[in-house]
């Protein structure tokens, strides 16, 4: 049995790597930007932009490992998997980001030049919320400090790898109307921003003991459930807005069930105590939605049935 224990604690070692180093990365958050980039960017240009979720995934990865390097403390609190290791090579993992960014950057402005000033906007904005660059009346602060802007400025960043990042690859040609792509990013960032408060929820040791003013430090637990619940019949609402005034189609009111799948998943977790794993889960659903969109929608156009319908006038 002794020759067999090295492989065992190796295999573990391999495994224990992988786990922390998905996590490092937060690979979650990167397939959901992803297929979010796929679904809006095939209904406001018509066409499903593949190659650039690469893109996609690279500028989350960068933001999310920023945000791991700078902070660790707060990750230690809330026992974050692969902390430790973010701590151990902090300097090495900085400088490769570093290098990442500036070669993607010059790869990408020979394949998509119209991308390169919203993949700058992206990288400022992520650098803003992870290090102290944001002036205020107190000084220098980030935006992850900053009451409201700590939420907000994570759905401006979505907005912009999953809405304006496919337009600008394609030139900013659309087969929709801006009303039509004004709709669904005025529901999908309440909607995203129901996900912030959640992982908030998550790290409320860490983040009251670091004094960062998310909603639930700021305003307790229910009251931040409550924001969430508002939000949650927000997005829905704005669906049934755009649906009513026919700026929408069926195809896009579809997504009303995104918010439903929300309540009904966060609410018996809330009560019982959310963890890692929920909040991760949680946003597996959402890929999974995004990917049941481009499935659904794909096959019931090779039947040959109508792209959208629309309320009669």
């Amino acid at each position: 049995m002794t020759p067999a224990a090295p492989s065992t604690n190796a295999a573990k070692e391999e495994t224990s790597f992988v786990s922390e180093a998905l996590s490092i990365a937060r690979y979650h958050i990167m397939l959901v930007a992803m297929f979010a980039a796929v679904v809006f960017g095939w209904i406001a240009t018509g066409h499903r932009f593949w190659a650039l979720t690469i893109v996609v995934a690279l500028d989350w990865f960068l933001i999310n490992l920023m945000n791991r390097i700078t902070d660790i403390e707060e990750d230690l609190k809330n026992g974050i998997p692969g902390t430790e290791r973010v701590a151990r090579r902090k300097r090495a993992l900085t400088i490769a980001s570093v290098v990442l960014m500036a070669g993607s950057f010059a790869v990408t402005h020979l394949v998509w030049p119209m991308l390169t000033p919203f993949r700058v906007a992206v990288q400022v904005i992520g650098l803003g919320y992870n290090y102290d660059l944001v002036p205020t009346p107190k000084g220098l602060s980030r935006f992850k400090e900053i009451y409201f802007l700590k939420n907000f400025g994570s759905s401006v960043l979505f907005v912009l790898t999953c809405f304006v990042y496919p337009l600008a690859a394609n030139g900013f040609q659309r087969v929709v109307p801006w009303s039509t792509i004004i709709v669904l990013a005025l529901f999908f960032v309440p909607f995203e921003l129901t996900y912030e408060i959640l992982y908030d929820m998550r790290d409320l040791e860490g983040d009251r003991a670091e004094g960062i003013p998310t909603y639930p430090v700021v305003h307790g637990m229910e009251s931040a459930r409550r924001i969430i619940d508002a939000l949650l019949v927000s997005s829905t609402l704005v669906l049934v807005a755009g649906f009513l005034a026919r700026v929408i189609g069926v195809r896009e009111l579809l997504m009303v069930f995104a918010p439903i799948a929300q309540l009904l998943f966060y609410r018996p977790r809330y009560l019982r105590g959310l963890t890692s794993r929920d909040c991760i889960v949680l946003t597996h659903l959402g890929s999974a939605q995004l990917a049941l969109f481009v499935i659904g929608t794909t096959l019931w156009l090779r039947a040959g049935l109508p792209a959208n319908v629309f309320l009669p006038p």
